[in-house]
């Protein structure tokens, strides 16, 4: 089962490498890793033994089928170093550590480049010129939801890899390792280009355009919904008040942005907003099947993100956030035309609505240094 486009990793399943121990006890498989803190202070800036060494492996079998030339970016570069000249083939089971020598058995299968056969037109249509590869960047976050993870929230957690090209959001793979929260199933991987579609890998994918289980209670959680974090700083508070004033509906609490995000896509929520993001490889892969199952996404503040491109240079890049909207606005669940359902127009009254704040306005002037 892949964690990527098709590579033969598998995380939480016993097979390959794995970040799952076995058991079937959520505490249990997030409680085996050890765990420290990028921030002391902040539990979101947990860092286990799985985020490196699905990291290590993604990249890797990423290195192994595009060259080294191939533009890599991950979240956990700073921790893991440099694996681009590393040797990829298999070790022996007793770890990379000890003193037995490498099998050269190569670890990884070919990664599949057949998703998109059945849409060369639409391709040659989006790009009917070679792409030249120093344009191409490719964003990877091995477990997005990390601290889900650890307190065992595993439904939360997912593995992103999203693919730009001139610095915007085109291609991308979810990978959802515990689909039912647990290990009681194969991962799913979730797989979507602009412009051109979206598909699934592994186990079916049983979410959407519902809401989740936990929030189908209309009268604890009238609809629309709109998944936020559980920060509580004041701008995402005022966030937080300010749509369900204007909208009505109410406020769920969702883990990870890759989560928030592919449920909009998916028709759980109406939107999902976040005040602040880890780094592009946050919003890379979700963005681009959010887009392309009809949904649109901005920062905070209504700009197109811009996080991608190899020239962006902003000390606090991380703090313009994003406004998700699903496909059919308000009518999520409903044709995923924005122009049929309103889509775009809730979009940009929701923009509307965040920008009357005073508390998003505040935070705004902060962010661009005003």
């Amino acid at each position: 089962t892949s964690i990527g486009t098709g590579s033969g990793t598998s995380i939480g399943t016993g097979s390959g490498t794995s970040i799952g121990t076995g058991s079937r006890d959520d505490d249990a498989v997030a409680s085996s890793f050890q765990v420290t803190f990028k921030q002391a202070s902040d539990p979101r800036s947990a860092l286990t033994e799985a985020d490196m060494a699905a990291h290590k492996v993604i990249v890797k079998s990423l290195i192994q089928e595009w060259g080294k030339d191939l533009v890599i970016i991950g979240e956990e570069d700073d921790h893991v170093g440099d694996i681009s000249n590393s040797d990829s083939s298999s070790r022996s089971n007793s770890g990379e550590g000890d003193d037995k020598p490498p099998n050269k058995t190569k670890t990884f299968e070919p990664l599949k480049r057949d998703m998109f056969d059945n849409d060369a037109d639409d391709l040659d249509t989006i790009f009917p010129n070679d792409i030249d590869p120093s344009h191409v960047r490719v964003f990877v976050d091995a477990l997005d939801g990390t601290r889900e993870f650890v307190e065992g929230r595993l439904s939360n957690c997912q593995v992103l890899i999203g693919i730009s090209v001139h610095g915007k959001a085109v291609a991308g793979a979810i990978g959802i390792p515990f689909p039912d929260g647990d290990l009681t199933c194969d991962s799913t991987v979730v797989y979507g280009m602009v412009n051109v579609g979206t598909g699934v890998i592994g186990t079916p994918l049983r979410r959407g355009p519902y809401p989740l289980a936990h929030h189908i209670d209309g009268i604890r959680y009238p609809r629309p919904h709109y998944a936020m974090g559980d920060s509580s700083a004041v701008v995402l508070e005022a966030c937080r008040k300010g749509v369900v004033k204007r909208f009505g509906g109410s406020v769920v609490l969702y883990g990870g942005a890759g989560n928030k995000i592919l449920g909009t896509a998916l028709g759980e929520v109406a939107c999902c907003i976040a005040h602040k993001i880890g780094g592009p490889w946050d919003l890379c892969a979700p963005e681009a099947i959010l887009k392309a199952m009809g949904g649109k996404m901005t920062d905070l503040f209504g700009n197109d993100i811009e996080i991608y491109r190899d020239d962006y240079v902003d000390s606090r890049c991380n703090e313009w956030g994003y406004l998700a909207t699903a496909p059919g606005g308000l009518g999520v669940g409903g044709s995923s035309s924005r122009e049929e359902d309103g889509g775009d127009v809730f979009h940009e009254a929701m923009v509307a609505c965040l920008l009357a704040l005073p508390e998003v306005q505040e935070y705004k002037k902060s962010v661009d240094g005003v």
